[in-house]
């Protein structure tokens, strides 16, 4: 079964998110990229993977605000890391602002 997330933007501005999966167990290999567009206040369940690559090493998100980009991105580079646990053990993300800037945390849906 391949990997499945609940992405949600609790955000003003649509979102480009790019997962990046992990190919097996390793971090230092990526079996590719998902890319797809979250809506302001929105949420979407996505899957990508495969059968055996269903972990994620990260994920890219791009904001237009007005007539400025907003952006983050997270890379895991350790198997066991907090960025890796977080992405890996929970299947809810959240994209909010802070500051100015999009902030990713991670829970688990029931």
């Amino acid at each position: 079964m391949a990997g499945r997330k609940l992405f949600t933007n609790n955000t003003p501005h649509m979102l480009a998110v790019t997962l990046v999966i992990r190919a097996s167990y390793d971090p230092r290999n990526v079996a590719g990229t998902k890319d797809f567009q979250l809506g302001p206040r929105e949420s979407q369940w996505q899957e990508y993977g495969n059968d055996i690559d269903i972990y994620l090493n990260g994920i890219k998100v791009v904001a237009q605000a007005g007539e400025s980009v907003i952006a983050h991105q997270d890379i895991v580079i350790l198997r066991g890391s907090p960025l890796d646990d977080a992405l890996n053990t929970r299947n809810g993300v959240d994209f909010d602002l802070a500051n100015g800037q999009i902030v990713l945390s991670t829970r688990q849906v029931s």
